[in-house]
């Protein structure tokens, strides 16, 4: 008797441990297909022009020469959404993709000097707002300069990953590892961080 309800406490424990199994398993090929096999076709890649062009060739003398102060002070006046969103997809955002487990579309707020500003990227394509956001999963902290200043940069990629390093720039995390790591946020944010 005793030997019975011994190998059904073993049977149910079993039963559980292989479920979760699956489960993790099932995650796993899930994370595989959106992150390694879906090319990049499938993924809504977009090119945008740097939104400081127009700026820059403005500020371009006849010898090639810029004038990199006015070029700042003209950026940081006419900021908007066009910057936020080139440094974002030079950072991977492209790759965030909306979580299979039901947590929702990728969700990013900015603190630009005192402003907020939100992205959100919904099938492949980023929104962003001057406002604040609900529920969101990471938040960046930065300066109108900073952000000038990565656009200037000749690889824009290399500099914010200096600017996290140097604690010009600062992202904090706000979801929960889960919700990160289906989303796609864990391997952006560990190829800034290092």
């Amino acid at each position: 008797m005793v030997a019975k309800k011994i190998n059904k406490k073993k049977f149910s424990l079993l039963k559980i441990v292989l479920i979760i199994i699956v489960l993790v398993v099932i995650l796993i090929v899930i994370y595989f297909y959106f992150n390694f096999i879906k090319s990049d076709s499938d993924r809504n890649v977009r090119v945008i022009e740097n939104p400081l062009k127009k700026i820059v060739l403005e500020n371009t003398n006849e010898k090639g020469e810029i004038n990199k102060d006015k070029v700042v002070q003209e950026a940081i006046v006419d900021f908007n959404e066009e910057y936020i969103n080139y440094i974002l997809i030079a950072l991977g955002v492209s790759k965030l993709q909306t979580s299979p487990l039901g947590y929702g579309n990728p969700k990013i707020e900015l603190h630009i000097d005192e402003e907020a500003w939100s992205s959100e990227v919904i099938d492949g394509e980023l929104y962003t707002q001057k406002q604040f956001i609900d529920d969101e999963d990471a938040i960046i902290y930065m300066s109108k300069e900073e952000v000038v200043e990565a656009l200037l940069s000749s690889h824009l990629r290399n500099f914010m990953i200096n600017s996290v390093k140097g604690g010009d720039t600062k992202i904090e995390m706000i979801a929960d590892n889960t919700e990160l790591f289906t989303k796609g946020y864990l391997k952006m944010y560990q190829e800034l961080t290092g």
